[in-house]
């Protein structure tokens, strides 16, 4: 697998800077690296300093490429037939041409677009390293989540064939049902789909958040923490931007914002502890062109190989413990260090577990060892959640049902 490191962040922190920065280091490390932005409002080409293809890779300098992700070219190269359907369908009803075409483009999807070109560019074996400048951090959010999303489980897949079967048997009678090419682009989506889920769970792609030593983004930050442990993600770094230097002549104005920063850093600092924080000192000019960049990549991470993967622990995983005389005793861990006072809700339905905290929700397939395990509840520890599992005696667990265990709790 090519190495792939994804930088999300609130807007305006300058995602687009460390990412152009952290993809030249590589570059000149003689690792050869594609940098993607998969940003509506491309920047990527300005930090470079030269235009860069939406359809094609760039070549930027030796051994480093580029590409700002078009997707109106990603519609047409993968869903081409799924779009026509859907402007002939709102064009039918009395919606103008022009207009039901661009309705055709479904929210959400362009993420899912870009996302793939990504997976099928890691997965051509022309790469050594990939590095992805996103759009803010929600959008970013929802394209990590789309793949679980869509695919909807084993349900979601059983309804498309079934709806696929009715439509080829009703299509002799009604002329407005899709045909062949619409299920057949569909249904290869969602086989990408659940190739994405996997793609984004290896262990050779990694995520680093990018913030300001600001309140906003560090309190949007902390929520996209919390977002992508729940989501099993690796997050390897978090990475402050735009920091004033400590200089005695910046004046008195600067004073009051250098010492409201170094607090902000302090408790970035303590937030986000063990993973691996870097800093990047605002330069004194604009950061144009792969020499500065080098410079400020070379700046932020010092010695540090910047394509390594700088933190390895999962944010999920499974504990076995026994007491005497007791049965098999599991916890299911999450990370979830910023959500003690936020409202937990824990479902269990048969092999799955949904989660819900706050307005994010999560469905958790169990480990097949918790299948017949009874959910004891939960509890919160140092900034882990814990869900206890027990083992049914073996006559109990022969005679189980996968029913439908709820519980409504509130973090401790």
């Amino acid at each position: 697998m090519t190495r792939v490191i994804i930088y999300s962040g609130k807007g305006g922190t300058g995602k687009t800077t460390i990412s152009a920065a952290t993809a030249t280091l590589l570059a000149e490390s003689g690792r050869r690296t594609l940098v993607i932005s998969s940003d509506p409002a491309h920047s990527l080409a300005d930090a470079i300093g030269m235009p860069i293809s939406r359809e094609r890779v760039t070549p930027i300098m030796p051994r480093l490429y580029g590409l700002e992700i078009d997707t109106i070219f990603e519609w047409r190269r993968n869903l081409s037939g799924f779009q026509q359907f859907i402007a002939n369908t709102y064009s039918n009803r009395g919606v103008d041409r022009s207009t039901a075409a661009e309705l055709a483009n479904q929210p959400g999807l362009d993420e899912i677009l870009a996302l793939q070109r990504v997976m099928d560019e890691a997965q051509s074996g022309r790469w050594d390293a990939i590095v992805l400048d996103t759009a803010p951090t929600g959008n970013t959010l929802r394209l990590l989540a789309y793949p679980e999303l869509i695919i909807g489980g084993d349900a979601g897949k059983k309804f498309f064939r079934v709806y696929r079967g009715l439509a080829n048997v009703a299509r002799p009678f009604r002329r407005d049902l899709p045909d062949d090419r619409f299920f057949d682009e569909v249904g290869e989506l969602l086989s990408r789909m659940e190739r994405l889920a996997n793609f984004l769970l290896s262990s050779d792609i990694s995520i680093r958040l990018v913030l300001n030593p600001e309140k906003l983004p560090l309190l949007e930050t902390r929520r996209a923490y919390t977002f992508l442990n729940l989501y099993g993600l690796m997050l390897d770094a978090v990475m402050v931007n735009k920091i004033l230097p400590q200089r005695a002549d910046l004046g008195p104005y600067f004073d009051y914002w250098v010492q409201l920063q170094q607090g902000y850093l302090k408790e970035i600092n303590e937030s986000f502890a063990p993973t691996p924080i870097f800093h990047t000192v605002l330069q004194e000019g604009e950061p144009i062109g792969t020499t500065m960049l080098s410079a400020i990549g070379k700046a932020t991470f010092g010695t540090c190989d910047a394509g390594a993967l700088l933190y390895d622990d999962r944010p999920i995983w499974l504990e076995q413990w026994n007491q005497d005389n007791e049965p098999g005793l599991y916890d299911l861990c999450l990370r979830l260090p910023f959500v003690e006072d936020e409202a937990v809700t824990i479902d269990r339905n048969g092999p799955d577990i949904v989660l819900a905290i706050g307005r994010v929700q999560r469905t958790i397939a169990l480990p097949r060892i918790l299948y017949d395990c009874s959910l004891d509840g939960h509890r919160y520890e140092d900034g882990v959640l814990r869900l206890a599992f027990r083992e049914q005696p073996l006559d109990q667990a022969d005679l189980a049902k996968p029913s439908s265990d709820t519980m409504h709790v509130e973090a401790a």
